[in-house]
């Protein structure tokens, strides 16, 4: 390779040498320096302009990649919360159905139907439940605090259904206990010789008010406990001979007179049909009979309104 003047200013054009071996001839190649440095400018920016490229391209590989995996996630999430809408909706269903048993208990018990639970608009919109799509649109600290909104009302609903609930299995509770207190069976078999109210003294003819019924069968027929209960008294009455009263809660008491035999003693507990005495004639009394007396609150009542057998 070596320089020539050629037609333009010496050392303006560059001689190629080609030497294509042993025996070959030499080629000369004449090329003017313009054109060498035009050629590696335009290299050059070739070059930079291909590392450019493979720089964007890269980075375009890197963006779409991300965005795939963005979509994926955002996919999975928008599952997820539609899952999670589900769930909600799933849990109000439940706690409605609840509910609507809860009022129907309190009618069948007599108690004020409860008032409806806050269910409608579980962090949605317009009264509706909670969708997933109203969700995804949101950002992160939104879609939080609206899902957030959603359980905190779930949780209030199920706190009222429980505190609900909860008084009526207290009110059930004291009904069963209170049917268990009240008599409810006769006391003894027999026939009603002397009713409830007013009537003519055996003993001095003058009107005076029974305060219970008696009932008269053959001396020695057991005598039950027509609730369950707890003895107050068991002992001697002067008019009453042996006398037992039973303390059922309430305000109710039952009282038994002229027994034979008391097979009981204070204070002890009583069920519902345990034999407690043996019927007699002790007291003033014209023959074997049982004077069954039902107190409430102290006042008299028809002992004929607590037998239901």
């Amino acid at each position: 390779m070596g320089s020539s003047s050629g037609s333009g200013q010496p050392g303006d054009v560059i001689t190629l040498l080609y030497v294509p071996g042993p025996s070959g001839a030499i080629r000369r190649f004449h090329v003017q320096r313009v054109w060498i440095r035009r050629g590696l400018a335009a290299a050059i920016v070739g070059l930079a302009a291909a590392l450019a490229l493979s720089v964007d391209y890269v980075q375009v590989r890197t963006q779409v990649t991300e965005l795939d995996h963005l979509r994926n996630e955002t996919r999975e999430q928008r599952e997820q919360l539609r899952a999670y809408a589900d769930k909600m909706e799933l849990v109000s269903d439940k706690l409605a159905s609840i509910s609507r048993l809860d009022r129907k208990l309190r009618v069948i018990t007599n108690l004020d139907p409860s008032d409806p639970l806050p269910l409608q608009g579980i962090g949605g919109i317009e009264g509706e439940l909670l969708e997933a799509h109203q969700l995804t649109g949101l950002t992160r600290d939104r879609r939080h605090q609206r899902m957030m909104e959603g359980l905190g009302r779930l949780a209030e609903a199920a706190d009222s259904e429980e505190q609900s609930l909860v008084g009526l299995i207290d009110h059930l509770e004291d009904q069963t206990s209170r049917l268990v207190k009240t008599p409810s069976i006769a006391p003894t078999k027999g026939w009603v010789t002397s009713a409830f109210g007013y009537r003519s003294s055996p003993f001095t003819g003058n009107r005076e008010f029974h305060r219970g019924i008696d009932i008269a069968a053959r001396k020695g027929t057991p005598i039950v406990a027509p609730a369950d209960g707890k003895v107050r008294f068991a002992g001697q009455r002067r008019h009453m001979g042996n006398t037992i009263i039973l303390r059922h809660g309430y305000g109710v008491e039952t009282r038994y007179g002229h027994l034979s035999e008391i097979l009981i003693k204070r204070g002890q507990q009583v069920k519902r049909g345990e034999t407690i005495a043996l019927m007699g004639n002790t007291g003033r009394s014209t023959g074997p009979h049982l004077h069954y007396q039902v107190d409430v609150n102290g006042k008299a009542m028809n002992p004929r309104n607590y037998i239901l057998d």
